[in-house]
């Protein structure tokens, strides 16, 4: 469980009008990689957290990704996809295709936390915002990298 200590909150709207959805990050090597928000199953795609926003809309999207060790990185791989994140930096473009629109989402923070500490899921409504979520150092279990960022254009 990525965040033991947090339950998702089942009176949030389901987002199955939205099943999947695309994301790039051209800095590190990712076209159009799939993000789910029906499932969990990180082998296949990313994973949209349940409770959680999607892309375009008020709130914030966080998505959950498999890091390992960065010389293992595969784009076609969804057990590897996230394990150059921690290579993004402050104004840094993350993209988001969704039912044909494309979002440009502009990273405007990156911390490190413990895996207890779910501060990452918080929604804001003052904008759209896309929060990515992996392991930490890559190739381990140990504390979650969080990578904010904030819609800058449609």
């Amino acid at each position: 469980n990525w965040f033991p200590k947090f339950t998702p909150n089942s009176n949030q709207e389901n987002q199955t009008d939205t099943p999947f959805y695309a994301i790039s990050i051209p800095k590190i090597n990712i076209k159009n990689a799939t993000v789910s928000t029906i499932d969990t199953d990180l082998a296949k795609h990313l994973v949209n957290w349940q409770g959680t926003s999607i892309p375009g809309k008020n709130g914030n999207a966080v998505i959950l990704g498999h890091s390992t060790l960065p010389q293992l990185f595969n784009a076609k791989d969804y057990k590897t996809i996230f394990a150059n994140v921690y290579k993004l930096k402050n104004g840094d473009d993350i993209y988001t295709i969704l039912n044909g629109i494309t979002y440009t989402y502009k990273i405007f923070k990156i911390v490190v936390a413990d895996p207890n500490d779910t501060s990452a899921l918080e929604q804001n409504y003052d904008n759209s915002y896309l929060t990515l979520v992996t392991c930490t150092p890559p190739g381990t279990t140990w504390k979650r990298l969080i990578v904010k960022a904030r819609l800058e254009k449609i």
